[in-house]
C-alpha cells in the first residue's frame, strides 16, 4: 500500500484520501487523535483476534498493530457525547489488558508496510471511514472474555 510513498507527508495523504482518516503529521509521524470523532481501544493481539472475529459478522473494523505485534489499537466512533467509560468496566477491561484512550491523545497510523513498523492488523475499507462504536467492541471484549459486568459505551 505504502509503496510509492516517499515521505510521512505523502503517507499522511494515502491514509486520508484512501481511508477518509483525519490524519495530522506529529514528529513526521502519521497520527489520529482521539475526541468526537474518532476512538481507539488498545488491547493484546490474541484477545484483539478474537474481537475481530466477533466484529468481523457485524462490521468492519480498523485495527493498528504496533511494531512486534505487542498491542493493537481499535480505531472506534465514540458516543455521543463523549463520555468515559464507567469505573467498574474499565477495571474489567484492565484485568484482560485493555484501555480506552481517552480524548485528546494520539494514535500512530501505519506508513510502511513492514510489520517492523507500526501495520494495519485489519486495514479500513477503502472509501468513507467506517469504524464499529466503541461500545460494540467492548460488548465483543465482553463477550470473548466472559466478562460479566455490563458494557458500557
Amino acid at each position: 500500500m505504502f509503496e510509492r510513498c516517499h515521505s510521512p507527508l505523502e503517507a499522511a495523504h494515502l491514509l486520508r484520501h484512501r481511508f477518509g482518516l483525519p490524519v495530522q503529521l506529529l514528529a513526521g509521524r502519521p497520527v489520529v487523535t482521539t475526541g468526537s470523532l474518532l476512538g481507539g481501544v488498545v488491547m493484546p493481539p490474541d484477545l484483539g483476534r478474537k474481537v475481530l472475529a466477533t466484529l468481523d459478522r457485524q462490521m468492519t473494523a480498523p485495527v493498528v498493530a504496533d511494531p512486534g505485534d505487542r498491542t493493537w489499537t481499535f480505531l472506534v466512533t465514540p458516543p455521543s457525547p463523549v463520555t468515559p467509560v464507567d469505573v467498574h468496566v474499565r477495571r474489567c477491561l484492565a484485568g484482560h489488558q485493555v484501555t480506552v484512550i481517552p480524548g485528546g491523545r494520539h494514535v500512530l497510523l501505519p506508513s510502511t508496510d513492514s510489520r517492523l513498523g507500526w501495520h494495519w492488523a485489519s486495514e479500513p475499507d477503502a472509501g468513507v471511514l467506517r469504524m464499529p462504536p466503541r461500545s460494540a467492541v467492548i460488548g465483543a471484549i465482553h463477550h470473548v472474555t466472559g466478562m460479566r459486568a455490563a458494557p458500557a459505551s
